[in-house]
């Protein structure tokens, strides 16, 4: 009897072990990739949600009731601070079916500088990943004639579901819109994205990372070019390459060696 406790012991042991791995190779990068483009794309939605609600922007490109035609606008402009809330109910767009509520608050007129957007999220799932925590966008003026932000977000939390596991991730990061500013469809949009997070994976692997430039465009549902390092608790820092398309697709070199990675 002992010696099969001791057996089952070891064996939940290990498991938890394999877990929690020691991401020889790509991993944390996978995680991290995901959740870099998810939280820029609910940032995409905000934007054009914003840029299309009266009220809410000085200078209202357009008036719109939803964004992509399966979800709905319910702006609030009366109470402070002003809200938008897009909900969506099995909204299927290019790939990525959304339920539930983003939700954003607005300090001031959203296209003036000094302006606070917090979003939050109330049952939202992005492709049945339930998505949670916050996320903090400060409009930081004009720089060289670009848009810039300060994005930031508060333990941002995307669970696996079915395998009752989530990734964390807390980033500090400049956004400066380079294209696509004079409408306000995010289709036409691009930012560059500059700054660190950290966070911890779906295996319990705490990362940071660092980027000088990764590009995100708005037609796009993935982060579309540029480099991060990405540097899990203890091990090597491996760099991440997001290549120069619109894809899922990115490169982990570690060592040397490059390693082709698939991200959600």
């Amino acid at each position: 009897m002992v010696s099969f406790l001791l057996i089952s012991f070891l064996a939940q042991y290990s498991c938890r072990k394999s877990d929690r791995d020691d991401d020889k190779t790509t991993n944390t990068s996978q995680d991290y990739a995901m959740v870099q483009s998810m939280a820029l794309n609910v940032n995409k939605i905000i934007h054009q949600a914003a840029l299309s609600s009266q009220g809410i922007s000085a200078n209202n490109l357009t008036t719109a009731t939803t964004i992509f035609g399966c979800d709905t606008l319910i702006v609030d402009t009366v109470s402070s601070p002003m809200s938008i809330i897009v909900q969506f109910t099995d909204c299927s767009v290019s790939g990525i079916v959304r339920n539930g509520i983003i939700k954003a608050t607005f300090s001031s007129k959203y296209d003036m500088a000094g302006a606070n957007v917090n979003i939050s999220f109330i049952d939202y799932t992005h492709n049945g990943m339930p998505v949670s925590g916050a996320i903090k966008v400060v409009n930081t003026g004009i720089n060289n004639g670009n848009p810039t932000y300060n994005f930031s977000t508060n333990e941002l939390k995307v669970e696996e579901g079915w395998k009752n596991r989530a990734i964390y991730w807390n980033a500090n990061q400049s956004l400066t819109q380079t294209s696509g500013e004079t409408t306000a469809d995010f289709l036409d949009d691009s930012y560059t994205v500059t700054g660190i997070s950290n966070g911890r994976t779906y295996a319990g692997n705490a990362f940071t990372t660092n980027t000088e430039g990764l590009n995100f465009l708005g037609n796009c549902n993935w982060v579309s070019s540029g480099i991060a390092t990405v540097s899990p608790a203890n091990l090597a820092v491996r760099t991440l390459d997001f290549g120069s398309g619109c894809d899922n697709n990115a490169v982990v070199t570690l060592f040397e060696k490059q390693h082709e990675i698939a991200f959600p």
